[in-house]
């Protein structure tokens, strides 16, 4: 079951930049096809330390300004979104407090979270932090980061790709990758990677003598396996099952250029473990070429 039976609303974060924008625009064709409602949520910032010289007038007088400014910001979103969508139910809030805590906090009771690209790169992420990152890696339901410059809309031909591995995380994925292509009416392609490094438990001179083949078809039947329940259950989703001898990072990041999302799961590494030990997820949040929905259980 996915969190889509307990939650309501799709809430997309607003912070003044293109890409968020654009997230909203793509969760708002989210919203219409899902019959939700959209959350536009901007995060104002709380009230600078003061020096002891600070009176209630200047505090009242910023706190204006920030709402005046922010209202602003949720009008051009909106305005936005009115260009695709005129029957799409749009909720507004000013909240107070940090971007990170304030989504995750709100993602507790959202059927998914909408967010622009991450405004770092890759490296800066670990030495500096991401907004986008926080949120991904600690939100209580999916979170969809904005990627690309094609279409907004979540309705159309192209495929929606869900990376499989056979952990509970991916399960997770594949619940809501068999979700959207149903509600979608859109083919899904799963795609499961194998490496000689991961069969073999390392590399050695032996694996130049090995036949592959058994472990190929271990593979195959390890993704069918991870998709006979759900094949079942949404039986008019067409599936292209993918099986290839790469890894994840590069496989989805090639599939991404041709879907319309891509759906993994997550460990909701920080982004100096994920330099350590890679993640799949954080590096299509930086590199993918099509919106990608990160699943964690929250």
């Amino acid at each position: 079951m996915t969190s889509a039976s307990v939650r309501h609303g799709i809430v997309a974060g607003i912070d003044g930049s293109a890409s968020a924008v654009n997230a909203a625009r793509w969760a708002a064709s989210a919203a219409k096809r899902f019959d939700e409602p959209l959350r536009l949520t901007h995060v104002l910032p709380g009230q600078p330390e003061s020096g002891g010289g600070t009176n209630v007038t200047d505090e009242e007088m910023f706190d204006h300004h920030l709402r005046v400014e922010g209202a602003k910001l949720l009008d051009e979103a909106e305005d936005a979104i009115r260009d695709d969508h005129t029957d799409v139910t749009v909720e507004r809030g000013l909240v107070t407090g940090t971007p990170a805590t304030t989504l995750v906090e709100l993602s507790k009771s959202a059927r998914i979270v909408a967010l622009g690209q991450a405004g770092t790169s890759e490296m800066q992420s670990v030495f500096l932090g991401s907004d986008t990152i926080r949120v991904v890696n600690r939100a209580h339901c999916p979170v969809a980061v904005f990627r690309g410059t094609g279409e907004h809309a979540v309705a159309d031909t192209r495929p929606i790709v869900v990376g499989v591995d056979g952990s509970k995380l991916s399960e997770l994925a594949v619940a809501h990758a068999f979700e959207f292509a149903a509600f979608l009416g859109a083919p899904l392609v799963a795609v499961h990677t194998w490496n000689e490094h991961a069969s073999l438990g390392g590399y050695s001179e032996a694996r130049r003598f090995v036949d592959w083949g058994p472990y190929e078809q271990h593979e195959h039947a390890l993704l069918s396996e991870c998709l006979a329940g759900w094949t079942e259950k949404y039986p008019d989703v067409d599936v292209t099952r993918s099986v290839q001898r790469s890894g994840p990072m590069k496989a989805l990041l090639e599939h991404s250029a041709e879907a319309q999302l891509v759906v993994v799961g997550s460990h909701g590494r920080s982004p100096f473990m994920a330099s350590i030990v890679g993640s799949t997820s954080q590096s299509l949040i930086h590199h993918a070429q099509c919106p990608v929905l990160v699943c964690r259980e929250g």
